[in-house]
C-alpha cells in the first residue's frame, strides 16, 4: 500500500519557527514597524486611490466612505496593535477585555453625552444630511434654535458651521442629530424666500398686491417673472382676534441662497417705498392700554 506522508495540522512552519526563536522586545519592535508600514500604506496608497475613484463618480456616498475611513482607520490599527504587543509578552488577552469591558461601561457611564456625540457623528457622516460646505439652516425641533450657516467640518464630537456672521459655531453632534436640518446645497435650483407685511384694511387689495408684486420684482438680484402676492390672513391665530392688519405674503426666487438676508432687505424696502408712494396704508400696530 502507497503511504503519502502528510505533514501534521500543528507543525509550525519556517516562519513561525523563526518568530518563537526571537526574543519579545525584537517581536515588539517588529510589529510596531509592521503596523507603521500599514499605516502608511493605508494613507498614501489606498486612500488615495479611493480618493481617485470617488472623485470620478457622481455619487456622493463612495466621498463620505474615504472620509470615514480616513478618520477611523488608525484607531482600529492602534487597538490591534496593543493586542498583538499583549499577547508577544504572554499578556492573556481575554481577562484584558473583560476588564476593559467592564472599564469601559465605567467610561460609558461617565462620558454618556461624549459618546452619544460620536455615535451621532457617525451617523451624520453615513447619512450625510450636511456635508462639508454646505449651506444649512439649523433648528431643534419646535424651536427656532439655530441659525443659516455653511458646514466647514464634520467631526466626531463636533460639527462646525460658519454663520453668516462669520463666527465658527460648533455644534453637539448629538444635539444636532436630533435637530430639523435644512440643507439649501442638495440641488442647484432656484430657492423661494418669503417676505409678509401688513395693510390697512381700507386699501384695495388688487392694487396693493399689484403694487407690492412690481416693487419685488423690480429687485436686483429677484429671478423674473417669479413674484407673487397673497393674502395669509385677516385673523391672528395666536391672540385669537382680528389682526391689526390684513396680513399679506411676498413670494420670490433668487439663484444663490447666500444673499437671501441681502436681497430680502432691498425687497422690504422697495415694498414700504412703493406703498407709500401709491398711498396705500401699512397696518397700525395694535396699542394695549391695562387699566392699573
Amino acid at each position: 500500500m502507497l503511504h503519502i506522508p502528510i505533514l501534521a495540522a500543528s507543525e509550525p512552519s519556517a516562519l513561525a519557527k523563526w518568530w518563537t526563536t526571537l526574543p519579545s522586545w525584537e517581536q515588539t519592535g517588529i510589529a510596531v514597524a509592521g503596523a507603521f508600514l500599514i499605516h502608511l500604506f493605508v494613507r498614501l496608497v489606498l486612500i488615495r486611490a479611493l480618493n481617485k475613484l470617488a472623485s470620478s463618480t457622481d455619487n456622493d456616498l463612495d466621498d463620505r466612505l474615504v472620509y470615514f475611513i480616513r478618520r477611523f482607520y488608525l484607531i482600529v490599527l492602534s487597538f490591534a496593535l496593543l493586542l498583538v504587543i499583549l499577547k508577544i509578552h504572554e499578556i492573556k488577552i481575554t481577562p484584558f477585555l473583560a476588564s476593559a469591558g467592564i472599564v469601559g461601561i465605567a467610561i460609558g457611564l461617565a462620558a454618556k453625552e461624549t459618546l452619544s456625540d460620536i455615535l451621532a457623528g457617525i451617523f451624520l457622516i453615513t447619512d450625510q444630511p450636511a456635508r462639508i460646505g454646505d449651506r444649512v439652516k439649523i433648528e431643534s425641533p419646535g424651536t427656532h434654535w439655530g441659525g443659516w450657516g455653511d458646514v466647514v467640518d464634520v467631526g466626531l464630537r463636533r460639527t462646525k458651521v460658519r454663520n453668516t456672521d462669520g463666527v465658527i459655531v460648533n455644534y453637539p453632534n448629538n444635539v444636532l442629530a436630533n435637530s430639523v436640518i435644512t440643507n439649501f446645497s442638495f440641488e442647484d435650483e432656484p430657492v423661494r424666500v418669503r417676505v409678509r407685511f401688513q395693510v390697512n384694511y381700507n386699501c384695495d387689495l388688487e392694487q396693493a398686491s399689484e403694487v407690492a408684486r412690481h416693487a419685488i420684482q423690480a429687485t436686483a438680484r429677484v429671478l423674473p417673472d417669479t413674484a407673487e402676492i397673497v393674502v395669509r390672513s385677516l385673523w391672528d391665530d395666536k391672540s385669537g382676534h382680528m389682526g391689526s392688519g390684513i396680513l399679506m405674503e411676498g413670494r420670490y426666487r433668487i439663484e444663490n441662497v447666500r444673499n437671501r438676508t441681502k436681497i430680502r432687505s432691498e425687497v422690504l424696502k422697495n415694498i414700504s417705498k412703493q406703498l407709500k408712494a401709491d398711498g396705500i396704508p401699512l397696518a397700525s400696530p395694535r396699542v394695549r392700554i391695562e387699566q392699573v
